[in-house]
């Protein structure tokens, strides 16, 4: 992580560096909730699905990956700048000082730190992905796989993409028609789907409970 050092400003106003500060939290807590851009980059690499009355429904796994990859590199990028406005507020607040303004730098150095922590996680997913070989050809559901299940007469609900970090994030494909949902192997509906191949039946732990079948495995 870049340690770049701040030039101290303790002459600068103290609404700006309120300004900054308020604004280097407003991005960590965007950065909290699921980031739903959608990531234009495209990676032609078109893998053989296994599905059950779905023959236009086209899933390439590295183009969905490179999706997730841009949207962290994204979510990157602002933790960066808040960390830097953070660490700004900082280095411009005289620590011998009491009252508002040691209250002030105490504020943005545990938002600093919190921002830090966020990022050296985001660049351990970013590692992990660039790191990731996907399945050729899966047979079962594994690390990797693109996995649609839904009712035994009906249409395939959600999809899900297993992968090792990064639960919860989405990418919409087809124009935003469909969505796929990153989940990780240590949610309980991954367990519930790891191992299974098309036509399996599968209890998803929602509430209420719901049966369905394994429709497509990409």
């Amino acid at each position: 992580m870049d340690e770049t050092q701040v030039p101290n400003r303790h002459g600068a106003d103290g609404g700006a560096r309120a300004s900054g500060l308020d604004a280097a939290a407003k991005r960590l807590y965007s950065l909290q909730t699921l980031d739903r851009q959608r990531a234009r980059d495209r990676v032609p690499m078109t893998h053989r699905v296994r599905g059950q009355g779905m023959p236009n429904l086209r899933i390439d796994r590295g183009e969905i990956l490179r999706h997730v990859i841009i949207q962290v590199e994204v979510k990157l990028s602002e933790m960066r700048a808040g960390y830097g406005a953070a660490r700004d507020a900082v280095l411009s607040s005289p620590h011998v000082m009491k009252g508002k303004r040691e209250v002030f730098g105490q504020e943005a150095a545990y938002l600093a730190n919190a921002l830090a922590l966020n990022i050296q996680e985001r660049e351990y997913d970013l590692k992990v992905l660039r790191n990731l070989r996907l399945p050729e050809s899966p047979e079962r559901v594994a690390m990797g796989c693109v996995v649609g299940v839904g009712p035994d007469a009906g249409p395939v609900e959600p999809l899900y993409f297993l992968l090792p970090v990064c639960g919860g994030m989405e990418v919409p494909m087809h124009g935003g028609e469909v969505r796929v949902r990153v989940i990780t192997s240590g949610t309980p509906i991954a367990k519930a789907l790891l191992g299974k191949v098309v036509g399996d039946e599968v209890t998803l732990p929602t509430t209420p409970p719901r049966v369905v079948a394994v429709k497509l495995l990409a």
